[in-house]
């Protein structure tokens, strides 16, 4: 069985991102709107001060470094108020972006620069040491290193950093805006615009090649599948920018649709609780995008409760699973109910989202407009409705492919042009997609799966548990995977909680295959990537030893720490 998406088909432009986002004269209309706010200064940009310093710099790049159409500029910075002008600015000049996790190590950088083949790195000032090591390790020459997030405690930016020049010195000595680059048609829909990378959670990273086309169309099929009382007051809408720039969950929902809508994104340049709470109460804030580590502190933390956060309407979570008790928190906390959406960066990224009319517990949302998607058995045989399978999908926004991996690219998208997701999910009657795990993930003990994901949510809705995460351990003696599950512990509850408490507390709320029969362990903090995901590769060495003296008949002994 196909399943389309329950929302109305809508055309998607056949044009350049900063064309689709800045030209249309629909988006001249409302060109005062403040749309990024740094949290921490006075510094603004309304959409015609965006577009202008967007140009500017696509001047000074044409210019003064002498870019030329179709190369490749790294942005390896934190949030940033001037990271938007620098991603409008490069697609203006017509050169492709790759955005990198500003914590990476020099070799992990080296890595990227040279895998997307990159001739500039736009470097945040605290970065810019490995950004020259790496530069010089790949060719990048020094001429072509620019400086972000310069700026001093006064709000002054100097013209150099270590000899280099800064994002707002280019602007200033271009003699003017620069002309954008136009694009066919054929050349929007082949034009890379994005090259981003994997977090590396499984393998080595590879560079998705997105085009213009696939984020123009991702942003109108979210703008489509919105509700209408969602529609009308977006534009008003205030929300803080949480998420990394640098992921492309937040590069496009919090960056590209909220220029598309001319709704104020408050940019933060680092997630603290503290911080965060701060400001909603003070702006007043109405929209949040997160990942579930958040919405487990909006649930759970004592901290919450100091702050009047009674301008919250909408919150979104996306990128990891989320479980339905700690939705529940929230909403029992903060009276707004968390819609849940799901992505990966091969559909740039938005697949599912949840729908502001209604709401079905444990689903993750039904398909954005324009996309249809399959649920397949091993074999490639469609499933039957309400049967997990594989995931499937099709649509404007999946990926041009695997920048220089032909043979992945066909791993992964078939001759019809459906991209194996790796996701296990089965769909109701009314189009509702509920995501269950990996099949990488899938634990199987006997022949029967067990969705991570499942447990870990029950052993987050217990009092004394900060975060969870389960993975499978392969046991010889009895010839199969078997649950464990890494618990790390409020401090409150630290040294009052038994191993075999929540072994326990688990058992009584699953069937038997689901069981903990893996055992479970204390850990300070549960591994996640900068995007929430949880990086199971580094607790499967942790788990391993430990299960090597399980006993056959399933008894679960507690392991030392």
């Amino acid at each position: 069985m196909v399943y389309t998406s329950t929302h109305p088909s809508v055309q998607i432009p056949a044009q350049s991102i900063f064309d689709y986002l800045f030209e249309r004269p629909e988006s001249r209309l409302n060109e005062s709107a403040v749309i990024f706010a740094d949290a921490h200064s006075r510094r603004r940009l309304t959409a015609a001060q965006l577009r202008k310093a967007s140009l500017c710099f696509a001047a000074a790049l044409q210019q003064q470094l002498g870019t030329k159409r179709g190369e490749v500029i790294a942005v390896f910075s934190p949030n940033d108020v001037d990271y938007p002008t620098v991603l409008y600015g490069s697609l203006a000049a017509g050169l492709a972006v790759t955005i990198a996790n500003p914590a990476y190590h020099t070799h992990e950088l080296v890595y990227q620069l040279r895998n997307s083949n990159s001739r500039y790195i736009i470097a945040d000032r605290e970065a810019l040491p490995i950004a020259k090591r790496a530069a010089k390790e790949v060719g990048i020459l020094d001429s072509h290193i620019i400086v972000i997030g310069a700026r001093d405690r006064h709000g002054v930016e100097p013209a150099k950093v270590d000899n280099h020049r800064t994002v707002q010195s280019l602007i200033q000595s271009a003699p003017g805006p620069a002309d954008p680059v136009s694009f066919t048609a054929k050349e929007a829909a082949e034009s890379t615009a994005f090259i981003c990378y994997s977090s590396g959670t499984t393998g080595v990273p590879k560079g998705v090649e997105l085009t213009h086309r696939n984020i123009v169309a991702n942003i109108a099929q979210i703008l489509a599948s919105r509700s209408a009382d969602l529609a009308k007051r977006a534009t008003s809408d205030v929300q803080i920018g949480i998420l990394p720039f640098y992921h492309i969950y937040a590069l496009t929902v919090v960056l590209h649709v909220s220029v598309a809508l001319r709704s104020t994104v408050i940019v933060l340049r680092r997630y603290r609780l503290k911080t965060v709470l701060e400001l909603i109460q003070k702006y007043r804030v109405t929209l949040i995008y997160l990942v579930p580590p958040i919405a487990l502190a909006l649930a759970k933390d004592p901290l919450v409760d100091q702050y009047d956060l009674s301008s919250l309407r909408d919150l979104v979570s996306g990128a990891a699973p989320l479980g339905d008790e700690v939705s529940a928190a929230v909403q029992q906390r903060l009276g707004v109910r968390i819609r849940q959406a799901f992505g990966m960066s091969e559909s740039s990224p938005i697949i599912l989202i949840e729908p502001n009319s209604c709401s079905v517990q444990g689903s993750t949302g039904q398909l954005v407009s324009n996309m249809t998607a399959k649920i397949v058995d091993d074999n490639g045989k469609e499933m039957a409705a309400g049967e997990p399978g594989e995931m499937w999908i099709s649509g404007p926004n999946i990926m041009k492919g695997y920048l220089g991996n032909p043979a992945a690219t066909a791993d992964t998208v078939d001759a019809d042009g459906y991209l194996h997701t790796g996701d296990v999910a089965r769909v109701d009657e009314h189009g509702n997609f509920f995501v269950v795990g990996r099949i990488k993930e899938l634990i199987k003990y006997k022949g029967f799966q067990v969705p991570p994901a499942e447990l870990e949510a029950i052993l987050q809705e217990h009092d004394a548990v900060a975060d969870a995460a389960v993975i499978g351990i392969m046991s010889k003696e009895q010839a199969t995977e078997l649950p464990k599950a890494f618990v790390s512990l409020k401090p409150t509850h630290r040294g009052r909680m038994t191993e075999q408490e929540l072994i326990d507390y688990v058992k009584e709320r699953v069937v038997a295959y689901k069981r903990l029969r893996g055992g479970l362990e204390f850990i300070d903090v549960v591994p996640r990537s900068p995007s929430g995901k949880i990086l199971r590769r580094l607790l499967h060495d942790k788990g391993a030893a430990a299960v090597a003296s399980t006993p056959a008949n399933g008894a679960v002994a507690a392991p030392s720490l």
